[in-house]
């Protein structure tokens, strides 16, 4: 028959595993966090750079109701904004969710 009491090999061990949880616990927590800070960080990054197009678009919206650009000019800027634009959207791509812990 047994009185109640655990051997002290037993209590040994469950401290072990109580502090390899509270470890883990502790890793798992950080990891998350810095996993939650790099994708906040990318989206502002993105909406950074959709802004300052935004911003230079409306600067040639102006230009054009002015009539201070020809056609020539337009034609070539809209090229170098369209090329712009796929590597934008190439970068993005390449750089999605599943890399971003990878940096």
């Amino acid at each position: 028959m047994t009185d109640g009491r655990t051997s002290p090999v037993l209590r040994l061990h469950g401290w072990w595993i109580n502090l390899l949880s509270i470890i883990l616990g502790i890793v798992a927590a950080y990891s998350m966090t810095i996993q939650s800070l790099k994708v906040e960080l990318a989206a502002k990054a993105e909406a950074a750079v959709v802004g300052a197009l935004d911003r230079r678009l409306a600067g040639i919206e102006v230009l054009l109701e002015e009539g201070t650009v020809s056609k020539e000019q337009f034609y070539r800027f809209s090229v170098d904004v369209e090329a712009r634009l796929i590597r934008i959207e190439d970068y993005l791509v390449e750089y999605s969710g599943e890399n971003l812990g990878k940096n």
